[in-house]
């Protein structure tokens, strides 16, 4: 009897084994398939064996086929904020509790810059500027939107430029997750726009005081008439300057308008082929009795076989006037020489107007063909003129598509360079 009990209990235990070592293998399959789920977020094969085996290996199949779909949305999404942040024109940055950066677009590394990326370094390492930090620090503190103009100085091209940037600042967490505080900074680059509202108050200014000078003058010659001038002679004198500022009144006007119709391209153009030379010659036929008082030598070397150039000659003439009527102006009373010549390059002609007077300093060449700049502010008013005209002749040079520059030398003359295309397209 008791032999009979061992040998049941042995079978018992046998089986009890036997059952341990399948379910055991299952087990090690599943920590098997377990493994690769982690590694590689699929299962190789199914499983067979105990119910509650197969029902833990579906149920890890189900999950990882949700965390596959979940990786591609967030792949997806990802790959679309990327794309925005990419293509946006402002620059992006987001910066945490401890104002270190967490993101930046590209844009914005370009906007100031960087050679690489500054993400997890401060924004105070980065663009060392306290108006930022501030604005980033209240947004934070506050949980209100902050805008802010900030001016900074960018080095590009071995050089420093001046750069004015729009700041919208808000945060991304509510103050229950203050822990994971974000504030989102949108820059958004306002240096073009800055520098026209400077052009724009510069030649207000000077327009208004260009037309006050000669208005005042006009006002106080006819205080004096209106009070009773008894003298006819005085009188005649002052009417004759009140004509002079008078017709500068008007021819400021005018170069108004023009230089407004050819800045805005409105200005219609009448193009035919023309010869250059018979240009110049009708130019120089104005300006004779000025060439004869300042006793200035005028030369002209523009080759017979120079192709006709298309232009419109009517606006033409007036820029080449310019230039020869600033030379003899500006190019001293004694011994003044003024070379004109041309040459064909190509589909190119070029102009080259040359004198020998005193040259333009340096700091004043980059700003020549500016409105209303004036090189000698102390003689340019008394010589006449409007102080447009450079600037005339530059945007009528461009609108036939054309170019012109101009190179000096202090005590050395002045060459103003004009290129023109033989024909227009």
């Amino acid at each position: 009897m008791t032999s009979g009990w061992a040998i049941l209990w042995f079978l018992l235990f046998g089986a009890i084994a036997v059952v341990a070592i399948v379910f055991w293998r299952q087990v090690i399959v599943l920590r098997h398939e377990v493994h690769r789920l982690v590694t590689n977020g699929t299962f190789a094969r199914e499983i067979r064996g105990p119910r509650i085996l197969r029902e833990i290996h579906q149920d890890l199949h189900q999950l990882a086929h949700r965390q596959t779909e979940i990786a591609r949305q967030i792949a997806d999404e990802d790959f679309s904020l990327r794309a925005i942040l990419t293509s946006m024109v402002e620059g992006v940055l987001i910066a945490d509790g401890n104002f270190k950066i967490r993101l930046m677009n590209q844009r914005l590394q370009r906007m100031f810059s960087l050679a690489k990326s500054p993400v997890n370094r401060t924004v105070m390492e980065v663009f060392r500027n306290h108006v930022l930090q501030q604005v980033i620090r209240q947004t934070l503190e506050t949980e209100e939107p902050r805008f802010a103009e900030l001016q900074v100085e960018v080095h590009e091209v071995e050089q420093f430029q001046a750069k004015h940037f729009q700041l919208t600042c808000v945060k991304l967490q509510p103050r229950e997750q203050e822990a994971l505080a974000r504030a989102l900074v949108i820059f958004h680059d306002v240096t073009q726009i800055r520098s026209l509202e400077a052009v724009r108050k510069e030649f207000v200014a000077n327009v208004s005081h260009e037309l006050r000078t000669p208005l005042s003058i006009i006002s106080g010659y006819l205080e004096t008439l209106i009070d009773g001038g008894d003298n006819p002679e005085t009188n005649l004198r002052f009417l004759k300057i009140m004509h002079k500022h008078a017709q500068r009144l008007n021819l400021l006007v005018e170069d108004l308008l023009l230089l407004s119709h050819l800045e805005s391209r409105k200005i219609s153009l009448h193009f035919e082929p023309v010869v250059l030379a018979d240009c110049v010659v009708r130019i120089l036929e104005q300006l004779d009795i000025r060439i004869r008082e300042v006793e200035a030598v005028v030369t002209v070397n523009i080759p017979s076989h120079l192709p006709k150039i298309e232009v419109d000659a009517f606006r033409l003439e007036p820029a080449l006037f310019n230039l020869l009527d600033n030379a003899l102006k500006h190019g001293g009373k004694s011994g003044l020489r003024i070379h004109v010549e041309a040459k064909c390059d190509d589909d190119w002609v070029e102009i080259a107007v040359h004198d020998n007077g005193p040259g333009i300093p340096l700091t004043d060449q980059p700003h020549i063909f500016e409105r209303f700049y004036r090189v000698h502010k102390d003689r340019s008013r008394d010589a006449g003129g409007t102080g447009l005209g450079l600037s005339i002749v530059k945007h009528t040079i461009q609108v036939h598509g054309g170019s012109v520059v101009v190179e000096s030398a202090p005590g050395a003359g002045a060459t103003f360079l004009i290129r023109l295309p033989v024909r227009q397209n």
